[in-house]
């Protein structure tokens, strides 16, 4: 053996030792228990793939903001829709804020807001009907009608339910619902509710009793009747709040 064969077989093996040397420490360093632990921090494919169980409700409108909770539009028409130039001194249907004049925490269920439907005291006082609407969904496409929005299953919850405060006492309501297939605005169900009374009452309207008569997998619009047409007079006032989807009627 040469002198620089020995010396090349010298400083690999050093070179062997060192390498070994160093592997031990990461291996100290690195438990077989916390390797397997970060290997088991990824979830099972059955856990991954698991679908989301059904809320047990979901909210429609709290009135707190603009617009609904599920980005739908609202809106009152007919006997309802205020005088803007008016609202200073005259009730007017419209989402009830803490800036309306006269406001009073009394009118409100949930929250700081509520919506307030007036029948005709405002731009068209002499219609004969007078309605609240809201879609269940943003707005997809104006050019058609009735416009297209983004459709609401309502078909796992069993009832829609909201509060209401009349006035008075007595006042009469309908509650409205159209799905995606409607040709036009009419709504294809309309259903009589009980009169409103002066302390706050929670409404329970349930959703089976429309099966075969709306589609609901694809509900577009829902909304209230509060004109003449169901029989309620010129200057009668209720506030209603917090409209859901829900499988509790409590």
């Amino acid at each position: 053996m040469t002198k620089k064969l020995f010396l090349a077989v010298v400083l690999a093996t050093l070179f062997s030792s060192v390498v070994a040397a160093q592997e031990g420490e990461v291996a100290k360093e690195t438990p077989a228990s916390e390797g397997s632990q970060a290997i088991s921090a990824a979830p099972e494919a059955s856990e991954a793939t698991k679908a989301p169980e059904a809320s047990e409700s979901v909210m429609i409108a709290d009135f707190e903001g603009w617009p609904n909770n599920l980005g739908g539009e609202m809106g009152v028409y007919g006997s309802l829709e205020p005088d803007w130039d008016n609202v200073a001194a005259v009730p007017y249907s419209w989402a009830y804020e803490t800036i309306t004049p006269g406001y009073d925490t009394k009118n409100v269920h949930d929250g700081k807001q509520s919506f307030r439907l007036v029948n005709a005291l405002g731009l068209k006082p002499n219609e004969t009907w007078g309605s609240f609407a809201m879609d269940l969904g943003p707005t997809t496409n104006l050019t058609v009608v009735p416009k297209r929005v983004e459709s609401f299953n309502a078909s796992k919850y069993k009832y829609l339910t909201f509060w209401m405060r009349g006035e008075k006492g007595g006042e009469k309501i309908e509650f409205l619902v159209r799905d995606s297939h409607a040709l036009n605005y009419m709504p294809q169900v309309k259903h009589k509710l009980p009169d409103a009374k002066t302390e706050w009452k929670k409404v329970v309207v349930p959703l089976a009793q429309f099966k075969g008569r709306v589609d609901l997998t694809a509900l577009d619009n829902i909304g209230l009747a509060f004109g003449p047409d169901v029989g309620n007079l010129r200057g009668e006032i209720i506030y209603i709040d917090t409209f859901m989807f829900t499988n509790s009627a409590e």
